[in-house]
């Protein structure tokens, strides 16, 4: 167990080691990584990071955006995420652009379709700048978050999110854990608890009511995808749900085909929604025709998962 600041200096260690579980889409986009002296370089496949937008480079984009925060116009709940998302991506000196934009609004879409009083313990496979990792905690919608990513693209989760809460919370509650006999030594104040994709076999020992993976199956090989599917099922008696927002198909740059109907999900989940994502579909440009669609049709779902 590796508490704080401590688990960033370990994590970095690291970074030049192949991972097993890394897939050709990250062997590719991690080529270029760089993290040396406190800064981090070569970081691409990990989401936009923007500079905050100001004056009026600032109006052009919110005006892009609108039609993304008008899928949400008449949500209070919405509304007071999204400003939330803009304090916390002042504080890491980013712009609240679409990517943040549309874990707000997966958050606000959960929130009516699941009831956040009883989600104690969330499970994200794959954050991009530990945005959803900061939005459930800083919103009081969640007690604990389970960080599970790749090596360097955890290290960047964490120092995004020591950014977002300052150094005295993140010593105090950011663990980095690493085996079972860990998690039996959790404290109430572990509010963030980091692991490391290739220790995804940890999944099948923690409390969990809801798991989220948004865009991050797509980007691995279907063993490492079954696999997670195999310990992400492996606790009974223990109901939650599971949240995927993912490509309907999608080629990695070895040629593997990555299908979501072909996730090995247990025929038994009851499923609340399951339908493409309004706010995957597309994103926009600065010029015309302003709107491109993506390779391919996002689709999410959300199912209860009873566990026998």
């Amino acid at each position: 167990m590796i508490e704080g600041l401590a688990a960033i200096k370990n994590l970095s260690k690291g970074i030049n080691f192949k991972e097993k579980v890394s897939s050709s889409h990250w062997d590719f986009y991690h080529k270029d990584f760089k993290y040396d002296k406190g800064i981090l370089s070569g970081l691409i496949g990990f989401g936009n990071l923007n500079k905050p937008y100001k004056g009026f480079h600032k109006k052009v984009h919110l005006s892009f955006q609108w039609i993304y925060r008008k899928m949400a116009e008449n949500s209070s709940f919405f509304k007071e995420i999204d400003k939330k998302a803009n304090y916390i991506t002042s504080l890491q000196n980013r712009a609240n652009n679409l990517d943040v934009i549309r874990q707000s609004l997966t958050i606000s879409f959960l929130n009516m379709k699941i009831d956040f009083k009883n989600i104690k313990n969330a499970i994200i496979i794959g954050d991009g700048f530990a945005s959803m990792t900061s939005l459930l905690i800083e919103n009081n919608l969640v007690d604990r978050v389970y960080l599970i990513n790749l090596r360097k693209t955890l290290l960047v989760d964490l120092i995004y999110l020591r950014k977002a809460i300052g150094d005295n919370r993140f010593n105090r509650e950011l663990i980095f854990i690493d085996s079972k006999d860990c998690i039996k030594n959790l404290k109430s104040r572990h509010k963030f608890v980091a692991i490391e994709a290739e220790n995804f076999q940890l999944l099948r020992y923690l409390e969990k009511e809801l798991v989220i993976n948004i865009a991050s199956f797509q980007e691995m090989s279907k063993k490492v995808i079954d696999n997670y599917f195999k310990y992400i099922y492996n606790k009974s008696g223990v109901p939650f749900y599971f949240y995927l927002c993912n490509r309907e198909e999608k080629v990695l740059p070895d040629g593997e085909k990555i299908i979501f109907d072909n996730y090995n999900f247990n025929p038994e989940d009851h499923i609340i929604v399951n339908e493409l994502c309004p706010w995957h579909q597309y994103y926009y440009i600065k010029y015309p025709p302003f709107y491109k669609k993506y390779d391919g049709p996002t689709r999410h779902q959300i199912r209860l998962v009873k566990n026998k």
